[in-house]
């Protein structure tokens, strides 16, 4: 009677361990799943129907901390995706379209301060990427379009002054550039053209009096 009625107890247990990395006839993956690393200890677990992740994915280190999770959407093809650092704090949030970064991804330290943040589109970088001190002022703002660097480019100190200041084209700097003391007077001024110094670069002092001309020839 006794090893009947445990029987009936493992009964749900041993149902479950059954049903875990299944595939079907077609051979889609259905139903939970469950990896390890070769140590033994759990890699990922999450639910796939007809071969598509639903719902959350949970990803670990092998030293059993969690170290990243997936909400899966719109038919599996999106996830809201979330990595942690060993104790346990955020280190990036964003979103994955068809396997690719799209849209915003912030990136932390592990004091939980924003460090990074891109914006992307199909797996490019495009738009505004903001870097930030460890402190979490403002470092640098540089824009893109489809991966290339394309428009202003910016630098700051930790006080906000500027630092430095330029535009990209397609990649290439072809504009005028502008460095700044941390007083917030021009340090330094000049053009470039297919990213090579051309004409006249003006050095100033700390005072904003001009102190030296460099001139640069444009190579024919």
């Amino acid at each position: 009677m006794k090893k009947l009625l445990l029987f009936l107890l493992l009964i749900p247990f041993l149902s479950v361990s059954q049903t875990v990395n299944q595939v079907d006839a077609s051979g889609k993956k259905q139903g939970v799943w469950v990896k390890k690393y070769e140590s033994g200890e759990k890699r990922y677990e999450g639910i796939f129907k007809d071969d598509i992740p639903h719902g959350i994915f949970k990803y670990y280190y092998n030293s059993g901390e969690l170290q990243a999770s997936k909400e899966f959407f719109h038919k599996g093809k999106a996830a809201s995706t979330h990595f942690y650092y060993l104790n346990g704090k955020l280190k990036a949030s964003g979103l994955y379209v068809n396997q690719k970064k799209d849209s915003t991804w912030n990136y932390y330290n592990e004091d939980e301060i924003l460090i990074l943040s891109e914006q992307y589109k199909a797996g490019n970088l495009y738009g505004t990427t903001k870097t930030f001190y460890e402190e979490g002022e403002l470092y640098e703002v540089k824009s893109w379009e489809e991966g290339v660097e394309h428009g202003k480019w910016q630098q700051y100190y930790k006080t906000g002054q500027l630092i430095m200041s330029t535009t990209y084209e397609n990649g290439v700097l072809n504009s005028s550039y502008t460095y700044y003391h941390s007083s917030g007077e021009i340090d330094i001024k000049g053009m470039y053209k297919n990213n090579v110094r051309v004409g006249e670069w003006i050095y100033f002092s700390e005072e904003g009096k001009q102190d030296t001309i460099i001139n640069y020839n444009e190579s024919k």
